[in-house]
């Protein structure tokens, strides 16, 4: 046994195992996941053959058709073809509680790194705005403010990505749910019949 081993344990060392591993919905969800990249998504919506330019544009009122037929989508709903219409809805859910998550995420770090250090920067350049000044004047505070805005933005560009991934995640699902639901209101089609052909007859 290493030194590690017997400092920590055998077992501690290693991965802790998935305790949602072998859940029907969550691998499901897990490979929807892997289907639906965010690289992907962001490179398909900017790239210039995108569905996204080439069938739609933000200006107008259709902004679900090029989503539907980007490469990534396609291959979530082709992967939903194979699932049964409960562990659709259950997906579904997790997608819905998914976002609102990211959405509370994105306004969590608005409020910590936006509101409140402007709020107190306010109160501050109201109460000693000779001081405010001097620090912000200061050559050697000039790289904490650059790093500090450059993290901020990059920070919230980062939120703003996801929560776009989430939101166009959930409506991809729901696209698809309509879809099927479509599908199956469909009255089934009857071939049609050639002119002269005539109906069997049953022999006497």
């Amino acid at each position: 046994m290493s030194e590690a081993e017997a400092a920590t344990g055998p077992h501690r060392s290693r991965r802790a195992p998935d305790p949602l591993a072998g859940n029907a919905v969550w691998d499901l969800w897990q490979e929807l996941m892997a289907l639906y990249p965010l690289w992907r998504s962001m490179l398909a919506s900017l790239s210039p053959r995108s569905p996204f330019r080439r069938e739609t544009s933000w200006f107008w009122f259709d902004v679900i058709r090029g989503m539907r037929s980007m490469p990534s989508s396609r291959a979530v709903v082709t992967r939903l073809e194979r699932v049964g219409d409960g562990d659709l809805d259950a997906v579904i859910g997790l997608a819905e509680i998914n976002s609102r998550r990211q959405e509370h995420f994105l306004r969590t770090l608005v409020l910590s790194y936006i509101t409140v250090p402007f709020a107190v920067g306010a109160i501050w350049a109201e109460l000693a705005p000779g001081q405010m000044i001097g620090l912000m004047r200061n050559p050697e505070l000039a790289a904490y403010w650059g790093g500090g805005t450059a993290g901020l933005f990059t920070a919230l560009v980062i939120r703003f990505v996801a929560d776009w991934r989430a939101r166009s995640f959930v409506a991809l699902l729901q696209i698809a749910r309509t879809e099927r639901r479509a599908d199956a209101a469909r009255p089934p089609v009857r071939p049609e019949r050639r002119p002269g052909s005539r109906r069997p007859t049953r022999s006497a």
